[in-house]
């Protein structure tokens, strides 16, 4: 691999910087008798009529008021249908909103929680049903063909990516978790996937902010893809990485943003990087997978990290 510019200090890689980059309301209305002369369909004037007997004046009795039932009708129907709706939704369940109080094996659903927040899901898709990219496998029924003992040494050892020319590689590999995952996280994530990847109430990415600015959008999306875990909160940094560092370092500072503007940034995130042989920790490759607007948002997020004290 050709010596690239950056040297190994923050990616935990030394990727070269390229310009690649992955790839009507409907309402009802009801019109109301001026008077209620015209609501009784009269005509003439009650001055114009012949007294009753006895004396006195004629008083119109007042029309049936049909509009209140009518409502009271629409009214009770709504609610009809809203509870049928609340009923079916809490006995019918679904996959994207799991019942939260529903009881769950304690192991599968922080099984479920672990695929969520170390970004299994950005890549294998919820739940693994796939479709983010062709080079990612779906995960429903890999249980079928692999034992718990396989599944657990890929989620450890990854599965190695091809190295590219530019330091990164040449799409999305599976990386190495060996000095991240703990064996009880590992255990907790291959029993979630040998019971097929249910839903787990609670386990969902948070939802990105609109409106609020790239950087508040990135902030967000630097935990949803779990940046957080390699780098550290806040882009600290202090993970083990068998790198010359030996941690991974922090993020930003005035040094990584002169090193790394913002092109850079994507292009390590787009490429990934690779030192030496697997299993090691490395950056993946998350071209084909992060948007490119989503790629400026943590780019501008990852600008305003403080870097090492």
């Amino acid at each position: 691999m050709p010596e690239s510019a950056h040297p190994n200090r923050w990616f935990g890689a030394n990727p070269q910087a390229t310009s690649s980059q992955g790839k009507n309301q409907h309402g009802w209305t009801r019109e109301t008798p001026a008077t209620w002369r015209s609501a009784l369909g009269l005509t003439d004037k009650p001055e114009d009529r012949e007294p009753p007997e006895g004396g006195g004046y004629w008083y119109p009795e007042s029309p049936k008021k049909k509009g209140p039932i009518i409502a009271a009708i629409v009214i009770l129907a709504v609610i009809a249908i809203a509870v049928g709706w609340i009923i079916g939704n809490a006995t019918g369940g679904s996959s994207s909103q799991p019942n939260l109080a529903a009881k769950q094996d304690p192991t599968i659903a922080y099984g479920g929680r672990l695929f969520v927040s170390f970004a299994c899901s950005a890549c294998h898709g919820m739940q693994g049903k796939g479709g983010v990219d062709a080079a990612v496998p779906a995960l429903a029924t890999v249980s079928s063909s692999m034992s718990p003992v396989q599944i657990a040494t890929i989620i450890e050892d990854g599965v190695p990516g091809q190295a590219a020319s530019n330091g990164g590689t040449t799409g999305p590999y599976m990386p190495t978790w060996r000095n991240i995952l703990s064996k009880e996280q590992v255990a907790a994530l291959t029993a979630y996937i040998g019971q097929g990847l249910p839903p787990v109430a609670g386990a969902a990415p948070q939802g990105v902010p609109t409106g609020q600015g790239d950087v508040s959008a990135g902030q967000v999306l630097f935990l949803n893809y779990g940046c957080e875990n390699c780098h550290g909160a806040n882009g600290l940094g202090g993970v083990v990485n068998p790198s010359a560092d030996g941690t991974i370092p922090p993020l930003g500072g005035k040094d990584f943003n002169h090193e790394f503007p913002t092109q850079a940034i994507k292009d390590v995130i787009t490429n990934g990087s690779v030192i030496g042989k697997n299993p090691i920790t490395s950056m993946p490759h998350w071209g084909g997978i992060i948007p490119p607007d989503q790629l400026t948002q943590l780019a501008a997020y990852i600008q305003t990290l403080p870097g090492p004290s």
